[in-house]
């Protein structure tokens, strides 16, 4: 006879609520997935069991290794393929029968946990995607791996040389480095070559054989720089300087593997290196491809089995170089700091630039600019609500009018140059009409005051901005009060980033610049967002939600550049000049006699 106690029912009780928690969770995860698979790669999910599974939560993101999943699959089912996609938290299995997609489905759906925390939860699917390894492509030209280039001995000895926690060691924000021969500067990725340093040390003397013997070069190497890298560190994407260094650079890894990724326009490859290996990097890998490792746990490498994830250990690398005194003598001058001189805009040019790369972008691009520019400067705010009861504003480049609502105690109009944008404020019923700022519609000594955010920056010629800040003038009345905002070349005043680098998660401590654009006749750089700028008039990439990639011309303005800018129209008198968050601000009066 069975006697039911109360402590056992109400153990019932529980094991009936989790269950049920579990099933739930379950279907939210199987909903989830259903979405995004849908999304990301058009394939459906089933109801009726397949020979397709997909696990729905775990993948070469999340870390998942090839292992794991056979570990739990070959006890039941031998025969299988495994499919994990790279840059996905999810991956898939395809099995020859519909029997043995079921039966490893029962097996793992919310059954099997990884990691002693994750639990996995599965789907059918009516097919699955082709294998890509394209990540791992060829190496680029001029690019060199060799494999086992020192011992394990010799390993140990290098590693045991290096002691981080003296003095002589720095910081950055993501590794240890230190220097010898000369500093490497990562804001600039060169060297002050008449700063010599301490030499390389003689513990390293050998190396210099072992390194003519992978690459006879008719010089020693002079400079060496010693990474220490921790899991999840890393080093931005760079090209180090065409004139400062020789040809050849090379990199010996010790103490862990990393993948170091490739880039050079379209073309991307991931490589990885293997402790002891040495990396030659010369020719068009040195100067026309950019180098740089993700700060990440978990690697994505290519195994005999397939693609699956390594986890890092702590790696350092030495990377030797030989300082270059003079021009660079390469034949990329799209990537070349010595070919690459600054071609200036001037007058005729600027408004076909201005077209190409403001005006028909704004318009190309104005529903996504709508939905991510929203949040007001809080100081043009408090500009706006110091104005007189009755006052008419104008606000110039006035964008989607995120500036023409609140303030009920003035009168707001907008003008901006972008025809889709002037659409998007009238469907707000905002007061707009399509201008340029450097020819406004509007009576000389008309508003009782003038804003003007973002907008001056997008004009390419010294004069252009001067006469646009002529006509903010020419609108004002004596007395009138004028408001305007640049971005600012500086991103990190007293020491404190802006908004604007900080967004960047730490992905990058270094200014970068990879790419250059030449049109029209003008060489302009290409700007690697979330990084401190390189130059004053760069284009600036703006990805656009649902597709596309723009770049948008900016000159970038340096601390005082914008007060001298408005000293030159005598109408003004400067009011207050300020930083706020990435951006020089003027406040300025027009003159009663002005």
């Amino acid at each position: 006879m069975t006697i039911i106690t109360a402590s056992s029912t109400c153990q019932f009780r529980k094991s009936l609520v989790m269950e049920g928690k579990l099933t739930k969770k379950s279907h939210r995860k199987q909903k989830r997935a259903h979405h995004r698979l849908l999304r990301d790669m058009n394939i459906k999910c089933c109801d009726n069991p397949t020979q397709y599974i997909m696990i729905c939560n775990a993948g070469l993101v999340t870390g998942l290794q090839r292992q794991t999943l056979k570990d739990v699959i070959e006890p039941l089912v031998t025969d299988y393929h495994l499919i994990m996609p790279p840059n996905k938290s999810y991956c898939f299995i395809k099995f020859n029968s519909i029997d043995d997609a079921t039966c490893i489905y029962n097996k793992i759906h919310g059954n099997v946990k990884i990691n002693e925390q994750t639990r996995l939860y599965a789907t059918f699917t009516e097919s699955v995607p082709e294998s890509n390894e394209s990540l791992f492509s060829d190496l680029p030209p001029g690019l060199k791996l060799i494999e086992n280039c020192i011992t394990e001995e010799q390993e140990r000895i290098l590693l045991d040389t290096i002691n981080w926690s003296n003095e002589e060691s720095s910081d950055l924000k993501h590794r240890k480095v230190k220097h010898f021969g000369y500093e490497f500067q990562y804001s600039s990725n060169n060297v002050d070559a008449d700063k010599p340093i301490a030499p390389i040390p003689d513990d390293y003397q050998f190396l210099k054989d072992v390194l003519k013997t992978h690459h006879e070069v008719p010089y020693d190497y002079d400079q060496l720089t010693i990474n220490h890298y921790l899991p999840g560190q890393g080093i931005p994407p760079h090209i180090d300087t065409h004139s400062a260094f020789e040809d050849s650079i090379l990199s010996l890894s010790l103490g862990s593997a990393c993948i170091m990724d490739f880039k050079r326009e379209n073309e991307k490859t991931s490589v990885l290196l293997p402790p002891r290996s040495l990396l030659i990097m010369s020719g068009e890998a040195r100067y026309a491809w950019t180098h740089g490792i993700c700060p990440r746990h978990n690697d994505v490498v290519k195994t005999k089995n397939g693609i699956t994830t390594q986890s890092r250990a702590t790696r350092v690398s030495f990377t030797f170089r030989k300082i270059h005194r003079g021009n660079c003598r390469c034949s990329f001058p799209n990537h070349c700091d010595t070919k690459r001189t600054t071609t200036l805009i001037d007058n005729k040019i600027a408004p076909v630039i201005e077209n190409s790369y403001v005006h028909d972008v704004y318009d190309k691009i104005s529903n996504h600019f709508d939905e991510t520019r929203h949040k007001r400067w809080p100081n043009v705010s408090k500009f706006l609500l110091g104005l007189k009861i009755g006052d008419i504003l104008l606000d110039v480049g006035c964008g989607n009018g995120k500036y023409l609502y609140e303030e009920e105690h003035i009168f707001k109009i907008g003008c901006d140059r972008s025809c889709n944008l002037m659409k998007i404020c009238r469907s707000k019923n905002f007061e707009v009409l399509l201008s340029d700022c450097l020819c406004l519609p509007y009576k000389d000594n008309s508003l009782d005051a003038v804003i003007c955010i973002a907008v001056i920056h997008h004009l390419s010629t010294y004069e252009r901005r001067r006469q646009a800040i002529f006509e903010l003038a020419r609108v004002l009345r004596p007395g009138g009060r004028c408001l305007i905002y640049v971005w600012a070349r500086e991103q990190e005043k007293d020491s404190i980033q802006t908004a604007y680098l900080r967004y960047n998660s730490g992905k990058r401590e270094e200014a970068v610049c990879i790419q250059k654009l030449t049109e029209f006749g003008v060489t302009l750089p290409v700007h690697e967002n979330r990084t401190n700028f390189t130059s004053n008039d760069m284009l600036v990439p703006w990805k656009r939600k649902g597709g596309g990639n723009f770049l948008r011309f900016y000159h970038v303005f340096q601390e005082n550049e914008l007060s001298q800018l408005c000293s030159e129209v005598p109408q003004f008198a400067i009011e207050e000049v300020y930083y706020d968050q990435g951006n020089w601000c003027v406040v300025l009066e027009k003159k009663q006699n002005g």
